[in-house]
């Protein structure tokens, strides 16, 4: 069939040139067809339409409207490891195209380009967000990635022990004994300050007491405060261990110092906040990234930038050591893959918010946080616990509200109901038994907080 541009764009209803070989069969100007119109068809003065929108405010905007033949979207005070954010349509299009659903492991480089390319953006995302040197294709979650930052520091410092703060998130530490454990390595807890920090004096003297490989710490923490990772990190060093920093909360790469600056040798943490939804739980991003020093002792994988035969950019798989692709004995983890789609996802999602809408979106979250725990505070049934300790979009509060009383209050709000605390997680507070890690996100609309004030008031 010959080529024209009607048979490579047949989508397009008529093209200029047909639509100027139309006109020009009947002697007629495009403007003479506008001149056929009724006085009547036209709106004098414009149509007057509002603001252009966001596309959260547009999905909000449409979510009113169609609240009439459904439920509204929910908000989640729900944080603990895992976050409500709004993702672009833009993501899951892009991700959910059938060459990157259905690629397999990149192995052939000849006939896996866009994936690896892709893998290789992620990878740069990472650098450059954790202030880091090299980051890999990505782990199972955050989790595992620190799980496998602990082995591996196991193996740079030798020293069979290492330190973990108090205020990791409990599933992490788990998942450190977990791996930890069968070869042998003691896993110490670092007690929490006053604070809900970690505690630099009982830092000092466990580091003292004798040698580590490793000091683990989440900032912010699982009490949703920050920690001075700086000063931690000057005196991990000054006994020769590796600082090991944490996140589950990927939005605050957009705010927070982390890596180099702040003495890290290991930066690591779930990337489900970029572009990943929940999902009951998983599938997840893992993040690993570390100083390129220690790039033999990296587990994953690692895409690397190169040239083909004909001097042309290709990207190839640099680094597999792992037990499937070496010897047991000489590898560095036995993770047998990484989780390429979703490290795609979170590539897609930060090119589409792009630097200075990444930093805001995180300022959002300080912001409606703040709101939220004013809020709360305001009814009288609620207090911050750790009031002079700087927060990210989580916070621990005290309140005389009874868990089951809480959900049932907030059973008719479109939000789900903040993680009740254990007791003797964090000091009580006296008249108000119960305490919350209460989170919110850019997902709370100040409709919703209000519904939500309303209800625990």
């Amino acid at each position: 069939m010959q080529s024209t541009e009607r048979n490579r764009f047949s989508f397009i209803p008529a093209t200029g040139g047909e639509q100027q070989a139309m006109l020009q069969k009947i002697g007629l100007q495009f403007d003479d067809i506008v001149k056929c119109f009724a006085g009547n068809s036209c709106v004098e003065g414009g149509l007057q339409l509002p603001d252009g929108l966001t596309e959260d405010q547009m999905v909000e905007y449409w979510d009113t409207m169609m609240s009439r033949n459904s439920g509204p979207r929910k908000a989640s005070l729900l944080g603990a490891g895992a976050y409500m954010h709004f993702i672009p349509a833009v993501v899951p299009h892009l991700a959910s195209l059938p060459g990157f659903v259905t690629a397999y492991t990149p192995y052939q480089p000849e006939i896996s380009q866009g994936t690896l390319q892709s893998l290789f953006e992620f990878q740069s995302f990472m650098v450059e967000l954790t202030d880091m040197e090299l980051a890999n294709c990505s782990m199972y979650d955050g989790a595992s990635s620190t799980a496998e930052a602990m082995l591996m520091a196991h193996r740079v410092k030798k020293a069979d022990r290492v330190l973990v703060a108090a205020t990791v998130n409990p599933n992490y530490l788990a998942t450190v004994r977990t791996y930890l454990k069968p070869r042998g390595i003691a896993v110490d807890v670092v007690r929490m300050d006053g604070d809900g920090r970690v505690s630099m004096e009982d830092l000092e003297l466990k580091l003292s007491a004798s040698a580590c490989s490793a000091v683990l710490v989440q900032s912010p923490n699982y009490l949703g405060i920050i920690e001075d990772l700086g000063a931690i990190g000057t005196a991990v060093h000054g006994h020769d261990a590796l600082f090991v920093e944490s996140f589950t909360e990927a939005m605050a790469l957009g705010l927070l110092k982390y890596g180099v600056g702040t003495g890290a040798d290991v930066v690591i943490g779930e990337g489900q906040s970029l572009g990943l939804s929940m999902s009951f739980g998983g599938p997840h991003l893992g993040v690993f990234a570390t100083l390129k020093k220690y790039n033999r002792e990296f587990p994953g994988r690692i895409v690397g930038e190169s040239i083909d035969t004909k001097g042309r950019q290709a990207f190839v798989m640099t680094l597999r050591a792992r037990e499937q692709d070496i010897r047991r004995e000489k590898a560095t983890s036995n993770i047998c893959s990484n989780h390429a789609l979703n490290a795609l996802t979170a590539a897609v999602y930060l090119g589409s918010v792009g630097e200075s809408g990444f930093r805001a979106l995180a300022c959002e979250n300080v912001a409606k946080l703040q709101k939220l725990v004013s809020g709360l505070e305001a009814t009288g049934h609620f207090t911050r616990v750790f009031k002079q300790s700087p927060v990210f979009n989580e916070a621990v509060l005290a309140s005389s509200i009874a868990p089951e009383d809480m959900r049932s209050r907030l059973a008719g709000v479109p939000v789900f109901p903040p993680l009740a605390l254990a007791g003797g997680v964090v000091p009580e507070v006296q008249g108000m038994p119960h305490t919350y890690l209460v989170c919110a996100t850019e997902m709370l609309k100040d409709s919703i907080l209000g519904q939500v004030l309303g209800a625990l008031s």
